[in-house]
């Protein structure tokens, strides 16, 4: 056998230690940094350790391991393994992404270039470089989850990933892919959401986010611990059902319902002061909404008053608004937001703290204001004006 196999049974995974030529992992690690969106930046420094790693390595220094995921099964991989290392990685070079070790990899394939500028494709000195062993060791059966949790733990000794980094990461699928009818944006795109239709994945994952911490405020750098916990509620939440795709469609579904209420009314600026939004489309789509429905119906969850998101769009469908009061519940909006905008010192977090009380009073069955979107935004206001000023 020419690996070592351990059960890792924190995460439920199969750890296998190997030793292969550089060259063999050169093949494999462009293909990786070059598929996998959310692999971690390339740290430069002229004078950093990395520098003198580079020389280490041409002089055949032993390095730690580097740590490899799959996302496929153990059985499958290690049978491939009884085949040939070599053969074997470069048949799952699609589903394996980097743990640790970015910046030795990257120091790799730069002293590779260095030496093929220097002394040529066919000399010696690339081909002993080629030929030195290093390890690696390779997490085969993990879900998105346990991915992330060992990259995170691999990585104390370095900056973070922000837990929107890691949300980013468990649901890059979706940023590819049409949700009943909703498309979603990437900013690696180079285009703006701008159609009904279209929301930005930061917005969303923000939105998202503030559901899993039950916190409207946007997200801040959290240290190590705070992102394995945020990793473990996740895991919790994530059990049998697909909670983000249920987070998009019913946020989407509200706004949706909104705007067919109010028949897509905007208010004229000639009559009033709009600091918001004229339409209720242009006021709840946008991520100050997104992040307070998120927070709302993850504490009325908490609470007992809903039994999770799947609860939501039964509730927006009971909505109801005459046509004559659209033009009241937009100026009555607006009138809200120019006064937080005239008394608060971070506009944008009050604005959130608002929406969040909104979706709060809108879908609490013990509310007064019970999916009356009216009552609402008067009860929302008082509650934020009496815990914040």
């Amino acid at each position: 056998m020419n690996y070592i196999k351990m059960r890792d049974l924190r995460i439920d995974g199969d750890n296998y230690l190997m030793q292969v030529k550089i060259k063999d992992y050169l093949d494999i690690s462009r293909h990786i940094l070059k598929k996998n969106e959310f692999q971690r930046r390339r740290v430069r420094a002229a004078k950093s350790v990395y520098s003198l790693l580079k020389e280490d390595l041409i002089k055949g220094c032993v390095i730690p391991p580097i740590s490899l995921a799959l996302n496929k099964t153990s059985e499958t991989f290690e049978s491939q393994l009884n085949d040939g290392i070599s053969g074997a990685l470069l048949t799952n070079v699609d589903n394996l992404l980097i743990l640790d070790g970015l910046q030795r990899t990257y120091s790799l394939i730069d002293i590779e270039k260095d030496l093929q500028a220097e002394y040529g494709l066919e000399s010696s000195e690339i081909e002993n470089f080629y030929n030195h062993q290093i390890r690696l060791e390779i997490y085969s059966g993990l879900n998105k989850i346990g991915i992330l949790y060992r990259m995170l733990t691999l990585n104390t000794g370095q900056t973070p990933m922000s837990l929107r980094q890691q949300v980013e990461m468990l649901y890059l699928d979706y940023a590819d892919i049409d949700i009943d009818g909703i498309e979603i944006v990437k900013e690696s795109e180079s285009r703006s959401a701008t159609q009904y239709h279209q929301y930005n994945f930061k917005e969303i994952v923000e939105g998202f986010n503030s559901y899993i911490e039950r916190n409207e405020l946007p997200i801040a750098r959290q240290d190590i611990l705070d992102n394995i916990k945020g990793l473990e509620k996740l895991a919790h939440e994530n059990s049998g059902e697909d909670i983000f795709k249920e987070y998009l469609e019913s946020l989407h579904h509200f706004i949706d319902k909104l705007n067919n209420l109010t028949n897509g009314y905007e208010l004229d600026s000639e009559y009033y002061d709009i600091s918001f939004g004229a339409s209720t489309t242009k006021i709840f789509k946008r991520s100050q909404s997104f992040t307070g429905f998120g927070a709302a119906i993850g504490k009325l969850k908490d609470n007992g008053s809903v039994s999770g998101l799947s609860d939501v769009i039964p509730l927006i469908d009971q909505l109801n608004l005459s046509a004559d009061d659209s033009e009241e519940l937009l100026s009555k909006l607006n009138d809200n937001f120019n006064w937080i905008k005239d008394h608060s010192s971070k506009i944008g977090n009050a604005q959130r703290n608002y929406l969040h009380f909104f979706y709060r009073e809108l879908f609490n069955q013990d509310s007064e204001s019970y999916l009356d979107l009216l009552k609402s935004a008067t009860t929302a206001f008082n509650r934020y004006n009496s815990l914040y000023n």
